[in-house]
């Protein structure tokens, strides 16, 4: 009897170390049928592009990125969850690009058209006012124009080059100069520079006198017309607001309007707060944009709140940015900040709103064109 109860107690043993293993094999089966690891569904739920492109950062020719872009927090890790608003996409609209404007002598040409081969959704806005051009900061000097200009066309000869886009923000006599019919600086910025979209700032802010802005409308028509190339865009505040309603009774196609919040008053509360971002204007065909009173802490919340406002899902809309890229260092002068520049970049990513850019237009800018909008 008791060598038989050895022997079911061995029998027992080698039972249960086979539902072990059967066990273990169940298991490796049950982790098979539920996919990947969270992790690797994480990996997977990223854009491709985002990833191709935020790859190559530390290979990239952009110096002025290469620290944040090697340092950037994993996009692997888990979110802390604060809000739900904070991790959904935004809808409702399509986004055309992020104007980054105030480029000056503070960030070198090479360094701009770097990040323009890396994300295609990235715009950069120069300044022009006569008085003012290579003497404050945003305004580019003539000098740094040339080097622009250079590098432009160093990079078309090597035969790799992807569209790099530029727009001129016109102010002062330069403005006032397009509103009375002068196309001829707006023509050397389109064949000699590639600029594709130009702004008219016609604001006091901006050095123009704004009382009168109707008595344009015929001779600035003419040279939208002219220019059929080039995108106009007109900077919409309470001053050039009649001048905008004028110009949609015969909108041309290459007219866009861009929304500006103006700053408050001196003295007023700064929170005087959330700025308010009208509707674009009902007419689809043209192009919209919002700017003013944006910064990088704001900008994941104003494009939510431009989304709501569009409500649009085929409504291409841009955001321009500009007093929110500057910094002012210990013992520096007011200068553009890349690591703000690649904040930017970053949320419209996390955003997944990069898209596509129109088709290279025919004649001497094409190579700077953008791609088709599907």
């Amino acid at each position: 009897r008791v060598r038989r109860a050895r022997a079911v107690v061995a029998g027992g043993g080698s039972a249960l170390g086979t539902g072990a293993v059967g066990m273990a094999s169940g298991g490796a089966a049950l982790a098979e049928a539920e996919g990947p690891s969270e992790e690797a569904r994480s990996a997977e739920q990223r854009p491709g592009e985002a990833k191709e492109k935020l790859s190559r950062g530390s290979t990239s020719r952009c110096q002025g990125l290469q620290h944040q872009l090697r340092h950037r927090p994993h996009r692997d890790k888990p979110p802390e969850k604060v809000s739900s608003s904070d991790s959904e996409p935004v809808h409702g609209f399509k986004f055309s690009f992020l104007c980054l404007s105030g480029v000056d002598d503070s960030v070198s040409p090479r360094t701009l058209c770097d990040i323009s081969q890396e994300f295609s959704f990235v715009e950069w806005g120069v300044n022009f006012r006569a008085e003012k051009q290579g003497k404050e900061p945003r305004y580019a000097s003539l000098a740094w124009l040339r080097q622009l200009r250079e590098e432009i066309d160093r990079r078309q000869q090597t035969g790799k080059f992807a569209p790099i886009h530029f727009a001129a923000h016109l102010g002062g006599e330069y403005c006032v100069d397009v509103m009375k019919g002068d196309a001829s600086l707006v023509r050397t910025l389109w064949e000699d520079y590639g600029f594709l979209r130009v702004q008219l700032s016609p604001t006091r802010a901006h050095g123009v006198n704004s009382t009168q802005l109707r008595k344009y409308l015929s001779t600035l028509r003419s040279v939208i017309v002219a220019l059929p190339q080039v995108e106009f865009v007109l900077e919409v505040t309470k001053e050039s607001r009649g001048l905008s309603i004028a110009l949609m009774d015969e909108p041309q196609p290459n007219l866009a309007f861009l929304f500006c919040c103006e700053e408050p008053a001196k003295g007023a509360e700064a929170s005087a707060s959330t700025p308010v971002r009208p509707p674009p204007c009902p007419h689809p065909g043209i192009h919209v944009g919002y700017g003013g009173r944006m910064t990088v802490e704001s900008l994941n919340g104003e494009l939510r709140r431009i989304a709501t406002t569009v409500n649009d899902p085929h409504r291409a809309v841009w955001v321009d940015l500009e007093a929110g890229l500057r910094s002012i260092g210990p013992g520096k002068q007011d200068e553009f900040d890349l690591g703000k520049v690649w904040a930017c970049i970053r949320i419209i990513f996390d955003l997944g709103l990069p898209r596509p850019r129109p088709m290279p237009l025919e004649g001497p800018a094409a190579a700077a064109a953008p791609p088709a909008q599907p």
